[in-house]
């Protein structure tokens, strides 16, 4: 992905290139160049991230407690987590896969998801050794 310029650096190249030139003009600039600082600092996650984080938290639980791995239709069956949807479940699994806490593999068209580190047995294997 190329460079982008940011906001705050194309205003800081505004301020340079007009100098003391315009006053007014350097002094909205600047004003602009708060606004968005004060944009930028907000620490605070909102509602919705707070509860993402909690449900992210659950997932992790969830998939520590199973010590495999499993699908998503076996993570739902989990009453923590069945109140949500399939799209959100997801959505927080693939974030989790992409912080690198969860492996993500996919076995005939089926995904599964295990915390990191728990090798992954294809499913016809564990039938054939239960059968043993």
């Amino acid at each position: 992905m190329a460079n982008v310029m940011t906001y705050a650096q194309a205003l800081e190249i505004a301020l340079t290139a007009i100098g003391d030139g315009n006053a007014e003009a350097t002094e909205r600039i600047k004003a602009l160049m708060s606004q968005l600082a004060k944009r930028g600092s907000r620490g605070s996650l909102t509602r919705t991230q707070k509860l993402n984080e909690e449900i992210k938290a659950v997932l992790l639980d969830i998939l520590g407690e199973a010590g495999e791995f499993i699908t998503m239709a076996d993570i739902r069956e989990d009453e923590r987590v069945a109140e949500y949807s399939v799209q959100k479940v997801g959505a927080l699994l693939g974030q989790l896969v992409k912080a690198g806490e969860v492996q993500k593999n996919v076995f005939k068209k089926r995904t599964f998801y295990a915390v990191k580190g728990v090798d992954f047995v294809a499913p016809e294997a564990v039938a054939e050794d239960e059968a043993e």
